[in-house]
This record gives C-alpha cells, structure tokens and sequence, in this order.
C-alpha cells in the first residue's frame, strides 16, 4: 500500500460517511417565510465632494441626489446642505427615513430614499450589521469603484428569508414591568431585536440571519428557522446514525457556515460536515446532541466571518457548555473552535474513550428538551454521575435561594416566573421550585419587595432530582380569628399591623383584630362595627350617601 491509499479504516469511514450524506440530502426542510424589499432606485449620497463626484456618474435606472456635508453645491445633481443640523438616519432598503435639524423648527427637513451611500469619515450607522441598503465606504478612487459598483442593479423588488421564529408566551424578557433577560437583545449585531415591554421585537427588514438571538434564548422562544431547530437536529442525528450503522468509526461533527465552506481543506475521512447559514445559529443543545448520538468531538470551524458582538456571545455559549462536559466527566476538548484551515488529521484532538450506548432519543426542535435528552444520557454514560456542579454564571440552568429571614410569602415571585419554576404550595403557606425549569433570567429575584432571592448557577446532573419539586421556604398558615380558615401568613399578618400601627382607622382593637380576619369575616365584622361604618371604612375612607344625598 502506497502513501497515498487511504488505509482499511480510512476506506470503510469514506464509504460510511457517502451512505451517511446520502441519507441526509433526501431530508425534507420546512420552509421559512420570506421578507420582502422594494427598491424604486432612489439614492442618497453623502459626503463631500467625492460624494459630487460619485452622483454625478449615477445614472437611471437609479436616481442620485446629495446630502453635503462640506464643500459648495454644484449643479447637475440635487443636493441638500447639512449645514451643521442635527441627522438622524433609520430604515431599510426601500425605506430609509432622514431627518435634518430639530422637527417643528424651520430648518427641518424630512428626506425619504431607498438606498443610502454614506462616504463620510465616520459611519452614519455606526453597527457591527447595518441594514441592507445601506453602504460606507472611504474616499479613496478604488473604494468609490465599489461604491459604484454596489449600487449596481438595485432597483426593483429584492427577497430574503425571514430567519426567525418568536413564541412570546416563553419568553423570558420580562413580566408585570420587572426586566429579565435581555440575551437576544444585546447580542444582535444587526440591533434589530428591541424591547417592547414585556416582549422582545425583531424587526425582519434589519435581521440579517446571524442566528445568534436563538443561540442564547434560555427558553427556545427565540428560534432560527432557516432552517428549523429540529431540521438541524435530524440532519446531525441522521449522519451520525447513518455512519456508525454502516461501519464507520470516531465520528466528528464540524458546524460551519455555509460562506465558510470553501476556506476549508481537504477533510478526514470521519468528518461529518454540517453546513448552517451561520456558524452562531447553532447552540449547546445541538452540540451536546451529537455527542449523546455518537461523535467523538464536536467542532465549530470558524472562518473569521462572526460578528464581533456575536462571536462574544458564542464564546460564553462555549465556555458554559465545557463546564457542562467537565462536570459531566468528559475533557473540554470534546467541544472546540477551531479556524477553518486547522480542519485536518494532524489538528483535531484526540478522541476521548466512550463507553456504552450512544443514544437513540429522538430530535426535537424544543431547545430545553433537546438539551436535557442529551444532557440525561452523557449523565448516564458518565463514569462519576455527579449529583450537580457548579456553571459560569449567565448559562441557563441553575437554582435560586430564599432567604427565610426576609422572604414574607407574598408569592410575587410566583406570578412572574415565565418558565413556572416557581410556585406555591396547594395547601399550605410554601414556595416550590422546579430547578428543571429554571433558566436563571431573575425576573424572581427583580420582582422580590423584601429582596430574599439570589440566583445560583449550577447544573443539578441527577434527572431525578432536577425534576423533583423542592419546599424552598414554609411556614404555618395563620388562621382567620373569627371563622378559623387559613388565609395568609403569621409574618404578612404582622407586617400589616406594624405598618397600620399609626393609622387613624386602625387604633381601636376592634379595628386591628379586623386585620387578622379573612376577607369575608372582615366585611361583616365591619358591617357590625357602628365606627366602622361612620369612618367609611368599607366606602374608601367616605361616609356612605343616603338617598337624599347627604351623609
């Protein structure tokens, strides 16, 4: 055998490996919507005299008009003088809105384009993703080359897919005007995610498919949907079953970014490759899906082309997800980024020692569920089976803690919760907490009067347990003095008279044994209570009116 004949192992990976994309391409995706943009080719150029010169050579069907910014108008194209206003610049192609100086005064001006080329020293849109329409460029001749030769061919009606899916009723962004999570929100590079009270809005015409909002949604509200979380999920779990089923041995998973494909070398034999629009679209419960499924490694093959703000919040994806690998008893290099051209045999780690059975759980497009499956079964197959283990602070998972000496049972904790992590007890004064449930977005802890509730990363490995509901804090229920029934708690009770104990209407003992009734004993003992009824206690603090209006 000769060095350039791929040995026993090599052949029967390559076959494995041809019967495992064989199989993947007869997937059926489900289809996205799409986003719609119309261009009447209308251009506003700004800038200086580079900025005269690139309008002058635009020729229909666009249609050039300049917003100068210094220097002398000259004629042959319409201009408008910034003239030291204000600007303010929002939209898309098709639609962008200009604003010039203060609105109501008479220096402004109202400008409505397609298309904005912006050749001023420093953006107008100052973003990581602008939005499309929208270009900068320098001065230089070769960079006003380009900025000709974008505008080519920009008129008339352009589409794109709509790359996200958003279910508000799981969304951990807010609840009853108390904040929580804003991970989506700050890790856009497009800043086309903003919040809307106690929802998040992405704005379909700015997303520009960077899938990174999807990646760190707690919840799975926020979903990349070109493709679907669970058409990803098959595809994974249908090459590696197809692989192993047909011989093939040490599979490795690579995620890479459909742009990024061409920057990458010849690949080794058990390479399974998963092309996605973009590399952070992808999240940890995918990654520990493979694994569970049967890869030796997963990698994410980067190609330089992620977002700054983005490639952060993939890094912190990462790193929690190692604390995971690493609680769980598997080395950290089971999961790594790696750059494009080190895709080769002599780069990729080593693979670690597995045994058992790799999972055969479905794929599901439930990111929760999805990450617990395969979470369950690494657990399963783990050598220690620790019980839990501390994570980086911000993952999704984790516990809170109560603190007794603080925490009244208000029960304000309860009604916020959106991942009904939280709960109180049946029948009795408690707090039950569901740690399977918890994403750690705090909205428990901002919404907390008496500040009793502090937030704890960790993973809780044991399936058993983490499903288990747990008292956080209990205490007896105190009893309504007149009728007996349970109806709040000693420390509300005594709140409540120590916060009233200066009030005019509450200074008889009549009047504060009221406080210690029920709702139905309080309004009849008032009823019966001659001052009561005098002081308008049960009126709004006014006298009752009799029918001749007086009182």
């Amino acid at each position: 055998m000769t060095d350039t004949q791929p040995s026993l192992d090599e052949s029967r990976n390559l076959r494995a490996r041809s019967a495992a994309q064989t199989a993947a391409e007869k997937l059926s995706v489900n289809p996205t919507g799409i986003v719609t943009y119309t261009s009447r080719g209308r251009v506003l150029v700004v800038g200086g005299e580079e900025a005269q010169w690139l309008a002058a050579r635009i020729e229909p069907p666009l249609h050039a008009e300049i917003l100068l910014t210094e220097g002398s108008e000259e004629a042959g194209v319409p201009s408008t003088s910034l003239a030291g206003r204000d600007l303010r610049i929002e939209g898309h192609l098709g639609a962008f809105r200009i604003e010039l100086g203060e609105k109501g005064r008479h220096n402004y001006q109202l400008i409505n384009v397609d298309m904005v080329m912006d050749l001023g020293a420093t953006p107008l849109i100052d973003r990581e993703l602008p939005p499309p329409g929208y270009w900068h460029f320098g001065r230089e001749p070769q960079d006003l080359d380009a900025a000709w030769l974008a505008l080519d061919g920009m008129v008339g009606t352009f589409e794109k897919p709509r790359f996200f899916d958003y279910d508000a009723s799981i969304c951990a962004h807010a609840r009853s005007g108390q904040s929580g999570c804003r991970r989506c929100i700050d890790s856009c590079p497009a800043e086309a995610i903003i919040s809307i009270g106690e929802q998040v809005e992405v704005n379909p015409n700015l997303c520009q498919g960077g899938g990174i909002c999807a990646t760190v949604c707690p919840t799975g509200a926020m979903q990349y949907a070109y493709p679907g979380p669970g058409d990803t999920a098959e595809r994974v779990r249908l090459l590696l079953r197809t692989y192993l089923d047909a011989g093939g041995s040490d599979p490795v998973v690579l995620f890479v970014a459909e742009g990024d494909v061409g920057l990458l070398p010849p690949t080794p034999a058990n390479l399974l490759l998963i092309v996605v629009e973009e590399l952070a679209s992808v999240g940890h419960e995918q990654w520990l899906a493979a694994l569970a499924w049967g890869a030796r490694c997963v990698l994410l093959a980067d190609g330089g082309s992620v977002p700054g703000k983005a490639r952060e919040a993939l890094r912190r994806q990462i790193a929690f997800t190692h604390d995971l690998l690493k609680g769980l008893g598997y080395p950290q290099d089971t999961l790594r980024a790696i750059a494009c051209a080190e895709v080769t045999a002599q780069q990729l780690p080593e693979f670690p020692h597995r045994t058992g059975n790799d999972a055969r759980f479905a794929a599901t497009g439930q990111k929760r569920e999805l990450a617990g499956l395969a979470l369950d079964h690494l657990w399963e197959q783990s050598q220690d089976r620790p019980t839990h283990f501390p994570i980086l602070p911000g993952a999704p998972y984790g516990r809170i803690h109560v603190d007794a000496e603080k925490c009244t049972l208000c029960m304000s904790c309860t009604s916020v919760c959106p991942a009904k992590a939280v709960s109180a007890g049946d029948d009795a004064p408690r707090l039950v907490f569901y740690e399977d449930n918890c994403v750690q977005c705090s909205i428990c802890a901002s919404s907390c009067p008496e500040r009793a509730i502090t937030l704890e990363a960790r993973y809780l490995a044991d399936p058993e347990q983490r499903r288990q509901p747990v008292v956080l804090y209990e205490v007896p229920p105190f009893c309504c003095i007149a009728c007996g029934k349970p109806f709040a708690t000693r420390r509300v009770i005594d709140n409540i008279l120590d916060k009233l104990a200066g009030h005019a209407m509450f200074q008889s003992d009549r009047a504060r044994q009221r406080l210690q009734m029920c709702e139905d004993c309080r309004v009849v003992d008032a009823v019966q209570d001659a001052d009561a009824m005098q002081s308008g206690l049960l009126f709004g603090g006014h006298p009752p009116k009799s029918k001749n209006g007086q009182s």
